[in-house]
């Protein structure tokens, strides 16, 4: 679906209106909105609509934190899901995965953020460095 200017713009004012202070969604602004848009029926409503949808799943997975360790944490993770939230605000969901791939070490992914301090990862760092 080809999108114009106005309807971009549009939706991402919708968008910043459905944002708390902290950067976290506002489900109850959300459905507000989306009620408006579907009640009034502005022109190019289904592709504001379809591009709010999108801009809302951006926003969603940019606030997702996911760890992954190669042995079991004794906490599962709380302590560095405590220490992300500290330093980056709320999570909207979280994940604790162990991965025995890693080797050693984590690897922790918020939204496009990776922290790679896995053990494999430093082994392909060195083999492309010798080779």
């Amino acid at each position: 679906m080809k999108i114009d200017s106005h309807a971009r713009q549009s939706a991402k004012k919708f968008l910043r209106a459905c944002l708390r202070p902290d950067g976290s969604l506002d489900e109850q602004s959300v459905r507000e909105i989306i009620q408006l848009l579907v009640t009034e029926k502005p022109r190019n409503y289904l592709a504001i609509l379809h591009r709010l949808r999108k801009l809302l799943e951006l926003a969603t997975e940019e606030r997702a934190v996911r760890v992954e360790s190669a042995t079991p944490l004794a906490d599962n993770g709380a302590s560095i899901f405590a220490d992300l939230e500290k330093r980056f605000g709320a999570a909207s969901s979280t994940v604790y995965e162990v991965n025995p791939n890693l080797l050693g070490g984590l690897l922790i992914r918020r939204g496009s953020n990776i922290w790679d301090g896995s053990l494999s990862s430093r082994l392909e760092r060195l083999q492309q460095a010798l080779s």
